[in-house]
């Protein structure tokens, strides 16, 4: 049984993603199930006019090789076969924000002629926001470890190999055999934390 389209209605108007059917022949939008115009802002009928040439109007200009990429994956690509992209947008508030679309081809002409796709469109910008925060981190990870391998792992290492050097010669003294253990025991302590820090901060 084919839902209804008041099941249909009400299935666009609870999601939180843009549903659309794009002509490839003409380069244009068919049918839009309203998200877009919620996540863009531009009136309806704006809309279907920008979607002449795939979006180029309001796609980021560093961004539209990957609409061109796109378009090229889904020629060459087979029936139900998915075929993904994200990029910046521009709003109706000259602001971008990035989308992820995912599309596959929804007709064909009688010569296998790619005709149309369905897509699914999705506000991704604040998961782009947390990625690139992540990737700050990693990096932060990356300072902390090398400086914490070679910058401070170096000159404890040197120190350790002076304390077996001295051990090795004998010290006599009480207060000199206290205040030399006292500083072997320290030294092996900082080596350890360097290694658990090392550890803490390893990033494939």
């Amino acid at each position: 049984m084919r839902p209804s389209t008041k099941f249909l209605d009400s299935l666009f108007e609870v999601a939180h993603v843009e549903f659309q059917t794009y002509d490839l022949i003409n380069h244009t939008l068919v049918f839009s199930s309203g998200m877009a115009h919620q996540l863009l802002g531009y009136p309806e009928d704006e809309l279907f006019d920008l979607s002449h040439d795939f979006y180029k109007k309001i796609i980021h200009p560093d961004d539209y090789h990957l609409v061109e990429e796109t378009i090229k994956k889904i020629m060459l690509s087979k029936d139900g076969e998915v075929v993904e992209m994200t990029l910046r947008v521009r709003r109706s508030d000259g602001y971008y924000i990035w989308v992820n679309s995912r599309q596959m081809i929804y007709e064909r002409s009688p010569d296998g002629k790619v005709c149309s796709i369905i897509r699914e469109v999705e506000d991704v910008t604040k998961l782009v926001a947390l990625q690139r925060e992540l990737e700050q981190k990693v990096q932060q990870l990356k300072v902390i470890s090398y400086k914490n391998s070679h910058l401070l792992r170096s000159p404890v290492a040197s120190i350790i190999g002076l304390v077996d050097l001295i051990e090795e010669h004998g010290i006599r003294g009480d207060r000199n055999r206290q205040i030399f253990h006292f500083l072997k025991e320290t030294i092996t302590k900082l080596d350890e934390v360097i290694h658990e820090i090392n550890e803490l901060a390893r990033v494939d």
